[in-house]
């Protein structure tokens, strides 16, 4: 059990969060367009890493909404995938020569396609899902225990501290040899990490922004090399279909743009290196210790 002042907090972070999903979802048409169905996906997460944080024992149900958020996050992940895709291969069409223009137009109509049935699926899917009032998340928490011998520094920091040790833990091993899997498990727990400061914000004086800079950095640097990294799949798959069919042309034009689609997903993992160096837990803790008002030292690398 949070001592009650964190337990707060976490409420108030909870709230806010609860608030920005539930207007996201009641805008008409937003499984529809790019953006808005990436801001509920976002949204979602923001708020399930919140629910992470808190006290499970204080919020009844809470097990059940978990599990919802988690299940509307991938349902909408293949239509977001796709959406990436399609801007990626969109931004590659201007200034292609005449050839590589027609491949990429005949690449865009195969994946619109598949935009087509993703959405369909998600449609079908999201009219399936069933989310628990989420709003009884508000309703004021258990607290049965809430007086603890604890500060509301050192108990947001024995929230941060394990999750630093996982993010952060392994960066040297990731950045000595390209591993896109592992690298994507990586990117998800920086995220969890960065949206748990973000909802621990109130503890600090103020916002640890070089830390959040940071995490944003590795962030987006993993999430480049993801969508590269997943668009290649995606093309080889094409090639393989293109060949099968005797279609010779059209897959030496796919290998041609797998060629500058391998190349940029190198150097996005370069970036990724170069962001990740010095980057541990220690180095976590001597930044966010001093920022919550707590001795630099106290904190061991995981």
């Amino acid at each position: 059990m949070h001592p009650a002042e964190l337990a707060i907090l976490l409420h108030r972070a909870l709230e806010v969060r609860l608030a920005g999903l539930r207007a996201l979802l009641a805008t008409e048409g937003w499984t529809g367009e790019e953006e808005p169905l990436h801001q509920v996906r976002v949204t979602a997460r923001r708020l399930g890493a919140v629910l992470d944080l808190v006290d499970p024992e204080a919020y009844p149900g809470h097990k059940g909404r978990r599990r919802a958020l988690k299940r509307l996050v991938d349902i909408l992940g293949l239509p977001r995938e796709l959406d990436v895709h399609a801007r990626q291969l969109e931004e590659r069409r201007h200034g292609a020569v005449p050839v590589q223009e027609a491949l990429l137009e005949h690449l865009l109509e195969e994946l619109d396609r598949a935009r087509a049935k993703a959405r369909r699926a998600m449609h079908k899917e999201l009219e399936e899902l069933r989310l628990p009032d989420l709003d009884k998340l508000l309703e004021v928490p258990s607290l049965p225990a809430p007086f603890q011998p604890t500060s509301l520094q050192e108990a947001a920091w024995a929230c941060l501290e394990p999750r630093a040790g996982a993010a952060l833990g392994d960066l040297a091993a990731l950045a000595a040899q390209e591993d896109p899997p592992a690298l994507h498990k990586a990117r998800v727990r920086i995220k969890k990490l960065r949206y748990a400061v973000e909802a621990l914000e109130g503890a600090f004086a103020g916002p640890p922004e070089a830390v959040l800079k940071d995490l944003r950095t590795l962030q987006t640097t993993l999430g480049d090399h993801h969508d590269l990294a997943a668009l290649e799949a995606l093309l080889w798959e094409a090639e393989g279909r293109l060949r099968d069919h005797g279609r010779g042309l059209l897959a030496g034009g796919v290998l041609e743009l797998l060629g500058d689609v391998a190349e940029a997903r190198r150097a996005a993992f370069d970036r990724f290196n170069a962001a990740a160096a010095g980057q541990d837990p220690a180095a976590f803790a001597r930044t966010i210790r001093p920022a919550l008002g707590l001795p630099a030292s106290g904190a061991a690398p995981r």
